[in-house]
Order: structure tokens, then sequence, then C-alpha cells
């Protein structure tokens, strides 16, 4: 059985103006859909990435790729400006359409595939929502909201929840009160060392309210269809992150008919002991994470050439070229997004990300 999930980066070639990158990439989405005598495809996620979000989310969302296209999805928009040299680039997640559906319910959005039903939450502030509140206070309201919305189902954030992505203005001032309100929302409903914890990347990224400092993306997931969900370790390359104050899974794999997706939280170079290694070197640095990533793919019985797509977090835009290049070369066909998004360490300068699948085998 195939694996149902199709995941794409694109990029626009063009790069004049704004709009011009949206009039590109809204033909390429529509053709990646829609191919002539291929299949159908629905669009089920969209996370767009802005270079200035202030500037480009009212065109953004004016323009026909988000009104009539990615906004009849689970679309995130967040500034993180893509490294390529776009001002524009997109994660997109599909599914075949025959064999799908989707629908909005508020400002949650619902699919289902294999008798296993999603829900994707992106909690955005307003400039009212947060008056007066700090990192801590918007991360517990940001918790808040999605536990209020697994709870109409009858879900919780301990049983249903797998996985989250919390982007966090200037995040060297503000991750700590991002993981203290993310860790008493933990201990409240019943994630701890003792059980489990979320699948999470926490990195630097805006929203086009300046008064926001956090804005978080939730998928849920529920259903006869859905397997064993399972926490990975790899022990002897990362240590588990309680030890060091945080609270999120390495990495997390979910079982399916078709087989098994595992879902990588945000990797960097770190040791067996929590502490950053190759300091200062960020193709070495690259290089460990990747060894990080491989060591947790191998404990779900997964390897590197099982990922689906990579985006790549990079504190300083000058290593774009070097970095781009170690990708590009050792992973030549998979889709891979650069972009500047500073990690939770000043010390760590790159950070990754990504999907991989394991289907049953065939017989």
């Amino acid at each position: 059985m195939n694996v149902p999930f199709v995941f794409q980066i694109m990029e626009p070639v063009e790069r004049t103006s704004f709009v011009a990158q949206l009039d590109e990439l809204a033909a390429r989405v529509d053709a990646w859909l829609h191919p002539v005598g291929g299949q159908q495809l629905r669009l089920v996620q969209a996370r767009v990435y802005l270079s200035d979000i202030a500037n480009w989310m009212p065109a953004l969302t004016a323009h026909p790729l988000y009104a009539a296209c990615l906004s009849q999805a689970a679309v995130s928009v967040v500034g993180q400006p893509p490294l390529g040299g776009a001002k524009v680039a997109l994660q997109l997640c599909a599914l075949p359409a025959a064999s799908s559906a989707a629908r909005r319910e508020g400002d949650v959005f619902v699919f289902e595939s294999g008798n296993v039903t999603f829900l994707w939450q992106s909690v955005r502030f307003s400039a009212a929502d947060v008056a007066g509140l700090d990192a801590a206070a918007q991360t517990r309201l940001a918790f808040s909201r999605h536990v209020q919305v697994l709870a109409r189902r009858g879900w919780t954030l301990a049983g249903q929840c797998l996985r989250t992505w919390l982007y966090v203005r200037d995040i060297d001032r503000n991750y700590a009160g991002v993981v203290a309100g993310r860790n008493a929302v933990f201990a409240e409903e019943g994630l701890t060392r003792a059980t489990h914890f979320i699948a999470s990347t926490g990195i630097g990224g805006e929203t086009d309210e300046a008064a926001a400092v956090v804005a978080v993306d939730f998928l849920s997931a529920a259903g006869p269809g859905l397997g064993p969900v399972t926490y990975l370790q790899a022990p002897d390359y990362l240590n588990p992150t309680y030890e060091y104050g945080v609270a999120f899974e390495r990495a997390t794999a979910v079982g399916f008919d078709w087989g098994r997706m595992i879902l990588l939280s945000g990797t960097a170079s770190i040791d067996k002991t929590g502490a950053c290694v190759h300091r200062g070197d960020v193709l070495t640095q690259t290089g460990r994470l990747l060894l990080n990533m491989e060591k947790l793919l191998e404990a779900g019985e997964a390897s590197l050439s099982d990922l689906l797509y990579i985006v790549v977090y990079l504190r300083d835009v000058s290593d774009t070229a070097a970095v781009a290049r170690y990708m590009s070369l050792r992973f030549p066909r998979l889709p891979v997004l650069i972009t500047e998004g500073r990690v939770c360490r000043p010390e760590w300068l790159v950070e990754m990300e990504g999907v991989a699948a394991v289907p049953v085998p065939a017989g």
C-alpha cells in the first residue's frame, strides 16, 4: 500500500514583485493538485513563509492563491524569510481527492483519510488577545484554545495531539517564557516524563501582529484507522529533553493501515548530555544534527531515505549558500526549504525538522 500523504516545497523562480511571485505559485499549486491525466489531489495543509510578514500579509490574503486555494485547507502563515531569494515559499501537504474529505469548522480545519480524523488549528493572536500578557501567558493561552477545541470532541492534549509548532518573536529573549508556559500546561494536562510529551518545533518566527510573542500550530488525530503512537529516542546520541528543562518528544511514530509516519521534531547539533557540539561550525553542526535525525529514524525502523521533506532553519543568513550546497549534494531529490529561523539556543546555528513515511511492504 502506498503512502497517501504527498508533500511538496515550492519557491517561485520569479524574483520581481510579491504579487508576481504569488501568481507563479498559484499556477504551480493548481498544476500539482490537478495534473492532466494524473491523480487528483486534495490540499489539506499549507504553511506560507513570508520574508516581510508585516508588509506582505494583506497582499497574500487578498490574492487568489490564498483566497481560493490555501484558505480552503489548514493554512498557517509565519514570518520566516525564505533564504532562496524569494519573498514567499510554501510547504504543502495533500491527500488523494477520491479517498479523503475535508471541511472547516470555525478556526479549525478537519480532514479525513483511512478512518482517521485529523484536526489542525493555527493559533494567531490579535493585539487585544495578548494585551498585558507575557510570553508564558501567551503560550498558555494558545494551548488552552486547542485544549478547548479537543474537549468539544472528547479528545485531550495528552491523548490526541501529535505535533506542535511554536513560533517565537525575539526567541533569544522570549523562549524561556514559552518553555515555562508550555511546561505549566503539560503538567495540568498529564503530560510528564513518566507518560509522554509531544513532538514539537520551537523556533524564531513572527506573525503580522507585533504584540504577539507566540504563534502555535497544532496537529491532532483520532479514529479507528489510527494505529499505535510511539515516542522515539536515541539515547546514545541525544538526551531526553526534560534533562534540560523543556518538554517535547524528539520524534513520534504514528501507525496507520498503510504503514507508519514519523514526525521529527526540530533537531539540532546536540549530544547525549544535552550539550551543543561543533560550536561555530555550521556545516559540522548540520552533519551532526542529520546523524541525530538518522538515529531517531532508526529507532522507528526507518532511515533518512524515507524522508518526505525537510525544513532547515538557519540563525545566520550568511550560512545559506554553504548549507544549501550541502543539502543539495546529500539529498538531491528531497524537497528542502531553507528559512531564516533563530534556534532556541544562540550556539545552535542550524535546526531541521521533517516527516518520514514507511509503507507496509507489498504482499
